[in-house]
């Protein structure tokens, strides 16, 4: 009932940021706020009593560079194949187990030690890797960011996902230090303006379930065609992109190394398609109390990031203490947080803290 109630109000209301311009951020980021309570324990809706979340640990302190992968980037097939769990026009889906053992869970640690990705298998016709607006899969409007072709397969790949009624080019203003890093080692960010059919992931069915099968291509695309490293692919995204950057990150899970939602989070939890691996997890949000659309995001935030470490995940909560999208200036330490965890970093870089220079609102939670 909690879950339906909590749907119908998410599918009513605009979550975004409008032409995707900060709103309210504060230029002083404050001291940071520690994270006190969890809007619901992993498993539930996210709304409902507060239940006390583990004390983040402020380590904000230089890191040793991280190790280099031994593990050859190649791309591997994935046969189990995930499709469209959900009806188009859905305003919310209980979580969805897809290839994920059932005795591994948000609250059962995954298994210790590096793991490959999985790239799907390429099934249809491929994109061109050259900057603009395209039409993929039937869908259009979705722009498609390339740098330079890089002479082996070592370039990243940011999905960005943006707010309700905003737009794709929202990450120009919203993440713009992400999108020049790709860029200048010749990686591919991929970002949509339409749907094949929403459902609850992003709140308000701006994407949906179906679209994770496009970003499937264009991943396997991306990997074959223009040289982007497997273990390199992330996600990103504010409000309602936001929610759906982390929904995509364990649904996902198989190829997302990371992600690092905006004023997102989790206001429905999700079954992880990985047994053995959990995406690294940057959460950036306002203060509770303040950076509310409806829900509050820094609960949501909450949500995501318990969830996120009680399956062994890597994870640092950022209250910039400003209001809802209001992240953007974080875009350069999302950028370095990125580059620092590629797919199955074992051991985790950044274990001994945060890297000197790492913007001060940011703590390991």
């Amino acid at each position: 009932m909690i879950r339906s109630t909590c749907a119908a109000v998410l599918a009513m209301v605009v979550l975004g940021c409008g032409d995707g311009a900060p709103s309210g951020m504060n230029s002083n980021l404050p001291t940071p706020i520690p994270v006190a309570t969890n809007g619901s324990p992993t498993g539930s809706t996210g709304f409902g009593p507060t239940a006390t979340a583990p004390a983040p640990t402020n380590t904000n302190t230089a890191a040793p560079a991280p190790a280099a992968s031994t593990t050859p980037n190649t791309m591997v097939a994935d046969t189990t194949g995930t499709g469209d769990m959900g009806a188009a026009g859905a305003a919310a889906e209980p979580p969805v187990t897809e290839t994920t053992d059932p005795a591994v869970s948000s609250t059962n640690p995954a298994p210790a030690g590096s793991v490959d990705p999985i790239i799907p298998p390429v099934t249809g016709d491929c994109p061109a890797f050259v900057s603009g607006t395209i039409t993929f899969g039937g869908l259009g409007g979705i722009v498609l960011e390339a740098g330079p072709k890089a002479a082996g397969p070592t370039a990243p790949m940011v999905f960005y996902w943006h707010g309700t009624a905003s737009t794709s080019g929202e990450f120009r203003t919203m993440a713009g230090a992400v999108h020049q890093g790709v860029l200048a080692e010749g990686g591919v960010l991929i970002s949509f303006q339409g749907t094949t059919g929403g459902d609850g992931l992003s709140g308000t069915s701006i994407f949906g379930r179906g679209d994770l099968d496009l970003a499937d291509q264009l991943a396997a695309c991306a990997v074959r065609d223009h040289n982007v490293d497997p273990r390199r692919i992330y996600a990103t995204g504010c409000s309602a992109g936001g929610l759906f950057s982390t929904a995509m990150a364990a649904l996902r899970s198989n190829y997302i190394a990371a992600a690092a939602p905006n004023s997102g989070g989790w206001s429905f939890p999700q079954q992880f398609q990985t047994p053995n691996y959990t995406p690294a997890l940057m959460t950036v949000h306002g203060a509770a109390g303040v950076d509310v659309v409806i829900i509050d995001f820094s609960t949501t935030s909450a949500s995501a990031d318990m969830a996120f470490k009680n399956r062994g995940g890597f994870v640092i909560n950022c209250d910039h203490g400003g209001r809802h999208c209001g992240g953007g200036p974080l875009a350069p330490d999302i950028w370095e947080f990125f580059k620092a965890h590629p797919y199955g970093a074992e051991p985790e870089p950044w274990s001994s803290g945060l890297p000197a220079g790492f913007n001060s609102s940011c703590v390991i939670y």
